[in-house]
């Protein structure tokens, strides 16, 4: 049986004679907008505060920059953080286009990245009362407080019959990712106010399945002025009608901050339904700006809510008939202003309430990541029971965000993660065979770090250079914390497959921890964690644990090298000189497949002197790739290849990534031991381009690489 509502007529019209009394306010700013009179959208006061704010989040960005870097930021940049402090008498149009805007635009570097983590701390709130399931939108606002509309949870005892349901969306394939459901725990805290329209509650620190609520990370509530001004872009994370996940982005923005006694809330034009209380409203640092608690009717000179069709309203007729004007939210800074008024609160209540406002003065701009943790094994499914709300209760909401209500059910059904999300190295690294060399029944040594003019080679702790895993061995460069060589047997013939893997990486414990970049330099940026030694390649195994455990290997830090995103974007964004390193790739397995059976297969950076910093960190402007194989008559042969990446992180000073030229050759491995000090062994006489170049000597004319348009180019 569906649940039952009532809309409320008083809040609906509430909000849309708030909306009417600001209409000079919001045509104003649009007006100054329009004309380029950027001084006069916003008042100069709250205009200097924004300022002040992009400064504070500039000196921290800037501060983490060498001087080469420095120089380089734009010139509003520099002024601004030149400037002691912003005043009022400061703001002018020139002002806020040369300096506000160049500000803003360099701190937009990281917005999707910070997007995407300000959006898995927003969830589902899912309320079964009588009988039926209501659902609005809520969102981490610390590591342990969800935030809704008061409307959605106006008693403690409606949240103990409520779960609080993330990752209700899809993933970057379109496939329904696994929902972990929090239960609220009001008994440790609930605040809310009907007037602020908003409820604080606890959240269970694991969900049903065992996963942590630390994964979703959390958005603070800032409570300082300034985080927006008028006609900024609002974006929107939201739960519409109940549906998956949506995002709106840059689509909208603030129209209004009325003034008193209105202050306390925010005007902004967005695509929102019912469903969508309790949403978060950010600006495009992705700090939260105010919760969205209302949409505005559209009313005609008596008052009446108008349909779409121009037609007066009568709640009789579906709540989707109705046109809307605008959206209402309720500013975050008058939020925090109300709670520091009930910070009395003892035991667990005060410590929980303390740690959100810990953050409130806070200027430091987005979302607090989410915390990597190592994934528990997947649990079989957990009915999660709800029961229903004893006796009877009407539940009043605002028509515009209205809870959603849908079919009574009997369980929500908290279902396990799937088995490829969970990578466990096991801890006896003793029994680690690592790269064997006779592996293809011709003795391959190891390559050998000859020349350690790029760094010295790392000693694990039993004085070993040579750090072994499951079918594959790794030799670390320690200065440059990044591997010199990582070198993997593939056995085309093995019954057994493993290609599975989560975000989650490992120090290896036989290293000193600084000889191993770990995951401080690949996060908050474009720069990917691309594995030397491919999963598909290690992966391998005559039985399935074995497969497993050689998978589950590659995810070491020694294994991993800094690669930008666009690495593993989808084939078809990637560019073509990158699609064709990952054909090469492919076709040399394809070929082990075939008829070869099994390669030796050895991945590594290519370091030089001028490789750019980031971090502290060298970043390597090119990868090199040697593969070992059994020819058809029986004898042994090699090729090399070189990937440049030069062109792409050229830029990376500023990490504003745009995608550069990759540059992919079949390259003479004898060249290959000329860039990287390492000595390959036999396979530099085998190598069909140093056959080749036999020839081109008598012509005075030798060829150390051959460029390549496709795998057919390849010289075997």
């Amino acid at each position: 049986m569906a649940g039952q509502f009532r809309v409320s007529l008083r809040r609906l019209n509430d909000a849309a004679s708030r909306w009417d009394a600001a209409k000079s306010e919001r045509e104003r700013s649009e007006r100054a907008a329009r004309e380029g009179k950027l001084d006069k959208i916003d008042t100069a006061e709250r205009i200097a505060k924004h300022a002040n704010r992009l400064r504070a989040q500039a000196l921290r960005e800037v501060s983490a920059m060498d001087a080469a870097e420095r120089v380089v930021l734009p010139e509003g940049v520099q002024e601004l953080i030149a400037c002691d402090v912003v005043r009022k008498s400061d703001i002018k149009a020139s002002f806020v286009e040369r300096v506000i805007g160049s500000t803003e635009d360099f701190l937009s570097a990281e917005f999707l990245d910070l997007g995407s983590h300000a959006s898995r701390a927003v969830a589902r709130v899912a309320t079964r009362m009588d009988g039926s399931l209501y659902y609005g939108t809520g969102f981490m606002v610390s590591p342990s407080l969800l935030i809704t509309n008061e409307h959605v949870l106006e008693q403690a005892e409606w949240a103990e019959f409520s779960v609080a349901e993330f990752d209700y969306q899809r993933d970057r394939a379109g496939a329904r990712k696994t929902v972990r459901r929090f239960r609220l725990e009001p008994d440790r805290l609930f605040l809310n106010d009907k007037d602020l329209d908003y409820a604080l509650v606890a959240v269970a620190p694991v969900a049903e399945d065992g996963s942590p609520l630390a994964e979703h990370g959390f958005c603070p509530l800032v409570g300082l002025e300034g985080k927006i001004l008028v006609t900024h872009p609002v974006n929107i994370v939201q739960h519409p009608q109940g549906r998956l996940k949506e995002v709106v982005i840059r689509e909208n923005a603030l129209s209004a901050l009325p003034k008193a006694p209105n202050d306390r809330f925010a005007h902004y034009r967005a695509d929102t339904e019912p469903g969508s209380s309790g949403s978060p409203v950010f600006n495009d640092r992705w700090e939260v700006v105010a919760l969205h608690h209302s949409a505005v009717p559209d009313r005609n000179a008596n008052g009446d809510i108008l349909t779409k069709a121009g037609q007066v309203w009568t709640d009789n007729m579906p709540v989707s008939d109705i046109k809307w004007v605008g959206n209402e939210g309720i500013r975050i800074s008058r939020i925090i202003s109300h709670l520091k008024l009930r910070q009395g609160l003892g035991g667990e209540a005060g410590e929980l309430l303390s740690g959100l406002l810990s953050r409130a003065e806070s200027e430091e701009m987005g979302p607090v990541r989410p915390i990597e943790v190592e994934k528990p094994h997947a649990a079989a499914a957990v009915p999660i029971a709800m029961p229903a709300l004893r006796g009877s209760a009407t539940i009043t909401i605002p028509l515009t965000i209205s809870v959603s209500v849908g079919e009574a059910g009997g369980e929500l059904v908290a279902r396990p993660g799937p088995l490829f999300e969970e990578v466990r190295p096991e801890p006896d690294y003793g029994s680690r065979p690592g790269y064997r060399r006779d592996f293809l029944d011709i003795e391959l040594p190891l390559p050998r770090v000859v020349d350690p003019r790029h760094g010295r080679v790392a000693l694990a702790d039993d004085g070993e250079n040579e750090l072994r895993y499951h079918h594959y061995s790794v030799v670390m460069n320690a200065d440059r914390r990044l591997a010199y060589l990582s070198a993997v047997n593939y056995d085309a013939e093995a019954p057994f497959a493993q290609e599975r893997g989560t975000d989650s990486w490992f120090l290896d414990p036989r290293l000193d921890d600084g000889e191993q970049a770990d995951n401080a330099f690949y996060k908050h940026n474009p720069l990917d964690r691309g594995h030397l030694t491919r999963r598909v390649d290690a992966g391998w195994g005559y039985s399935e644990a074995e497969a497993r455990k050689a998978n589950d290997d590659t995810f070491h830090w020694t294994n991993c090298a800094p690669q930008h995103e666009v690495f593993n974007q989808s084939r078809k964004s990637q560019p073509k000189d990158l699609r064709l390193w990952g054909e090469l790739e492919n076709h040399v397995t394809h070929q082990a497949r075939d008829g070869l059976k099994r390669l030796s297969v050895f991945n590594g950076p290519v370091f030089g002197a001028d490789d750019r910093v980031h971090r502290g960190l060298l970043i390597p402007s090119a990868f090199w790739k040697v593969v070992a194989y059994h020819t058809r008559s029986g004898g042994l042969g090699a090729v090399g290849f070189v990937l440049h990446q030069s062109d792409l992180i050229d830029n990376l000073a500023a990490e504003r990534f745009d995608v550069g030229r990759f540059d992919v050759r079949q390259v003479r491995i004898g060249r290959i031991e000329e860039l990287t000090g390492i000595d390959f062994g036999p396979l530099r006489n085998v190598d069909p381009m140093a056959v080749a170049e036999l020839g081109e000597v008598f012509a005075r004319e030798r060829r150390s690489d051959r460029p390549l348009k496709g795998p057919g180019d390849i010289l075997f």
